[in-house]
């Protein structure tokens, strides 16, 4: 399989993690009923870890030092961005933090290039920005002033955008599966701890709550966490992020379908930029470079 072609199959395993963690909106919302927020994810981080000992018991006691380096950063990134972005939906609205959250998808590219000093590309600025405002369109009420809830978004955000970086960083010598299961040990633990000083002890709910908290396990966690860091391996940060924002296109569409929320012109706009930002990265480059093939070279007589 060549270099292209990697890529499209790990962009496509990524929008296979948007897809599933599109209805895991849903699973989480359901599941917040019966627990508390930190030991949801307390059992979710912890659940998908515990699978993974399971299924990979022999890869996993085979992990480096730069894994576990490279796990316990992108954990502790995973866990502070989580950390925030619950704390500040107690401060601002539903519709101005999906709005705010979203930013990461633009910030993957400017950190890049602050800390490579590398341009990411006309094109895929372009695109961040285009999702961007996607996002913007896809938010209920962008209305009001900041506040702390709204600083404490935008602080997960950054944190999401750096736990891309950090996982294309690390991915790319490490073992993918090993990164995934010491990045849910860390963000688990520290989220039981969060969860034992908040909330005091887990009190369980039996089978309340039970299949979405399975979902949140299996599919969110363990399955696309897996596929994340693996697919990351093989396809850019910049393409990361976007294909990761339609995760918020599918929430969207499952909360309408089995939440039976609005859906308006403005949400349906908003959808169609992300997805156009999405389609302007992946088919972008080959239609460029099919014209450019197309265009036949200029013979020396016909220069000025």
């Amino acid at each position: 399989m060549d270099e292209r072609s990697r890529v499209w199959v790990a962009d496509l395993l990524l929008l296979t993690c948007a897809f599933l963690w599109g209805i895991g909106f849903v699973a989480m919302k359901e599941g917040l009923d019966a627990y508390p927020t930190w030991w949801l994810l307390f059992l979710r981080f912890c659940g998908g870890a515990a699978l993974m000992v399971f299924f990979f018991f022999k890869r996993l006691a085979q992990a480096s030092r730069q894994d576990v380096k490279g796990g316990a950063i992108i954990g502790l990134l995973l866990f502070v961005a989580m950390g925030l972005q619950t704390l500040g939906l107690n401060y601002t609205t539903a519709g101005k933090q999906a709005f705010l959250t979203a930013s990461y998808v633009i910030m993957v590219p400017l950190l890049i290039w602050i800390g490579t000093r590398k341009f990411p590309g006309t094109l895929t600025l372009f695109a961040s920005l285009l999702c961007f405002a996607g996002m913007r369109l896809l938010a209920l009420d962008l209305s009001g002033k900041p506040n702390l809830g709204d600083i404490l978004t935008v602080s997960s955000a950054l944190f999401f955008a750096l736990q891309i970086i950090a996982i294309s960083h690390y991915a790319a010598d490490g073992d993918p599966i090993v990164l995934n299961f010491l990045q849910l040990v860390v963000a688990g633990t520290l989220s039981g701890f969060m969860g034992w000083v908040v909330n005091g002890p887990l009190v369980w709910r039996g089978t309340y709550g039970l299949w979405e908290v399975l979902y949140t396990i299996f599919f969110s966690t363990f399955l696309c966490f897996s596929i994340q860091v693996y697919a990351q391996k093989y396809t850019p940060p910049t393409h990361c992020s976007l294909i990761m924002s339609l995760e918020a296109v599918f929430g969207l569409l499952f909360g309408v379908l089995l939440l039976h929320e609005p859906f308006t012109r403005r949400i349906a706009i908003g959808c169609l930029m992300i997805f156009l930002s999405v389609l302007s990265v992946e088919v972008g480059p080959t239609f460029f470079a099919f014209l450019c093939r197309l265009t036949p070279p200029r013979s020396p007589s016909e220069e000025p």
